[in-house]
């Protein structure tokens, strides 16, 4: 009985204290966007419509991040750090460009290169020789 009651309230979502908007400026409003979704209950994850790559912490990580909101503008980036790996996800679709992210590495780079820090990834992909785009092909 108790190991229920334990598993009920790990899976129920926690309440998170409110920021007043005019109080906070925009890199505190990111953080709280951020533990929103990280608060949000994992058993409702297969609902979303939340694609792209969940990559090992690093440089290559941190310029994908960058490359997302260059290569997706029209869309809202969220990232997810868990300090080991790093989940970056929009809605619906997610492209990535191999130009821009030699652009944000500051060196060349190969797609192919992109698979040795991704550690896994939301929706389906479709690679080419200089994109990854990352979809889905229903819409939940």
């Amino acid at each position: 009985m108790k190991f229920t009651n334990w598993l009920r309230n790990l899976l129920s979502p926690r309440p998170i204290a409110a920021v007043p908007a005019a109080a906070a400026g925009p890199a505190t409003q990111e953080v709280e966007k951020e533990k929103t979704m990280s608060a949000s209950n994992a058993g409702l994850a297969y609902h979303n419509n939340m694609v792209g790559p969940v990559m090992r912490a690093g440089d290559l990580a941190m310029a994908v991040i960058e490359a997302a909101r260059v290569d997706n503008p029209d869309k809202e980036i969220f990232v997810e750090d868990k300090r080991a790996y790093i989940r970056i996800h929009a809605e619906q679709e997610m492209i990535l460009r191999q130009k821009t992210i030699e652009e944000e590495l500051g060196r060349p780079f190969r797609m192919n290169d992109l698979e040795v820090d991704l550690s896994s990834f939301a929706g389906q992909i479709e690679s080419q020789d200089n994109a990854v785009r990352f979809y889905f092909a229903k819409k939940l």
